[in-house]
This record gives structure tokens, C-alpha cells and sequence, in this order.
């Protein structure tokens, strides 16, 4: 059979070759098969081979390689030490997430018991907001405990409280805090009287929260904690002056 005529490079001629026999037939034009022969004369393992590919690979882009992993591996090593790392605490970091939680938790016991009996909607908006953001809160400062592997306590009124504060008393007794009694009255009140009896148990509340939460924002180790006790205090203190201007006009009604 005869092959495609191909140019003859060095004489610029076209010669007809006529495959025999012999190994020869093939004189540098098709492969055994009958396919173009395109390996690289200087590479006996062919172009397309592991070999190849390495040597033409050469020192220069090694190093670019080896590089780019040690920056990858360092940065992954990074951002995994920043995630897991412990964060700052002390005492008083750990008593204010403790002790602040159970304050909140009855907090927004009392906001249910105003949504539930109360009647003025300025009111009722004040205690919605007191469940959403303290709620909100709560869910914070667990993740706050959740970071140092602390586990949150199971309320009892006999808790030790405020030692991070230096002023240790019962749970029961801690700043703010409003005692069975008066959750019963409020249980037990409709409309108006409802309103006005969560007001001032809310305020009295506040007044206990924003001491504790100004302590800590003075002395609590990290910032984290700092700006959240911070946000407590700044927002509870305003909001005693709202409950105090409509606590005022209800009495007056």
C-alpha cells in the first residue's frame, strides 16, 4: 500500500517511500501501527510520560510548589488554632455568665406572665421586647459558657451567687430578682393591675441587672464579654426610665 507523499525537510523534495519488510519501511514517517510517530527523539519513555513531565517540571517551579503548600498548610493551621483556641476568662467572666442567665431566665418568665395577663399595649410591646432580646441573650452567653466547657447550673434558689462580685448571697437573694410571692401576685393579676405590677417588677429587675452587668463590663477578661455586659447595662437603664414614665401614667389614670 502505498503512504502519503510527505515533504522531505532537508532536500525540499517529495519522495514516495514503499514500506518492506524490513524495519526500515518506516524511515522516520509512521509508527508500526500506522499512525504518526510523534515521540520525542530525545525522550525514549515518549513526551506524554510520568518522566517526561517531571524533568520538564523544572527546580524553579518546585520551589514555587513547595511554597504555595507551606502557605496553605500554615493558614490552614492558623484559622483552625484561632477557632479552637480557649478564650480569656477569669472569675468573674464565668460568675457573670452564670449568674446573669438565671437573672435573664426570670426575666422572661415575668414578660410571659404580662403577655399572657396584661392589657396596655404599651406595656405588652415592653415585654415582648424583654423575651426577644433577653432570650436572645441567653442564647450568647450559653455559647460564652459552651467556648470555656462550662456547663450551665440547674437553678436552685440556695446557688451561691455574686462571688465573682464579692457580694456572695443565695440565688434567691440576688440583686434584682423577684421572690415567689411576688411572681404569684403577678400571676394572679388581670389588665391594668398586671401592667403596673410588671413594670415594677421589671424595674426592679433592671436596677439589679445593670449593677451586675456594670461590674462586669469593668472587670470581666474578655472583651467579648465586656461589650455584651456593656449593651446590658447601656439598654436596662434606659429602659427603667420608659417603664417609669408609663408606670406614672397608669397611676394617674
Amino acid at each position: 500500500m502505498d503512504t502519503d507523499s510527505t515533504p522531505d525537510t532537508e532536500t525540499g523534495t517529495d519522495t514516495d517511500t514503499e514500506p518492506s519488510n524490513g524495519a526500515d519501511g518506516v524511515d522516520g514517517a509512521d509508527g508500526a501501527d500506522g499512525a504518526p510517530d510523534l515521540a520525542d527523539p530525545a525522550d525514549p519513555a515518549g513526551s506524554g510520560s510520568v518522566t517526561s513531565r517531571a524533568s520538564a517540571f523544572g527546580p524553579a517551579k518546585w520551589a514555587v510548589l513547595g511554597l504555595a503548600m507551606v502557605f496553605l498548610v500554615g493558614a490552614a493551621g492558623y484559622f483552625v488554632g484561632v477557632r479552637t483556641a480557649s478564650p480569656p476568662t477569669s472569675a468573674v467572666d464565668e460568675g457573670f455568665l452564670q449568674d446573669m442567665s438565671d437573672h435573664h431566665d426570670q426575666a422572661v418568665r415575668i414578660a410571659q406572665a404580662e403577655l399572657t395577663h396584661g392589657s396596655d399595649p404599651v406595656v405588652r410591646d415592653f415585654a415582648m421586647e424583654v423575651l426577644l432580646f433577653q432570650r436572645r441573650e441567653l442564647g450568647i452567653m450559653q455559647t460564652y459558657q459552651q467556648e470555656r466547657g462550662i456547663l450551665a447550673a440547674d437553678y436552685d434558689p440556695e446557688r451561691l451567687t455574686m462571688a465573682w462580685m464579692d457580694m456572695p448571697r443565695p440565688l434567691s437573694a440576688m440583686n434584682g430578682m423577684a421572690t415567689p410571692e411576688q411572681l404569684a401576685d403577678l400571676d394572679a393579676a388581670r389588665g391594668v393591675d398586671a401592667d403596673k405590677l410588671f413594670l415594677q417588677l421589671m424595674m426592679e429587675h433592671h436596677r439589679g441587672g445593670v449593677h451586675m452587668a456594670t461590674y462586669a463590663a469593668d472587670h470581666a477578661a474578655d472583651q467579648k464579654i465586656v461589650v455584651l455586659a456593656q449593651r446590658m447595662a447601656r439598654n436596662q437603664a434606659a429602659e427603667i426610665d420608659e417603664y417609669q414614665v408609663v408606670l406614672d401614667r397608669l397611676e394617674a389614670a
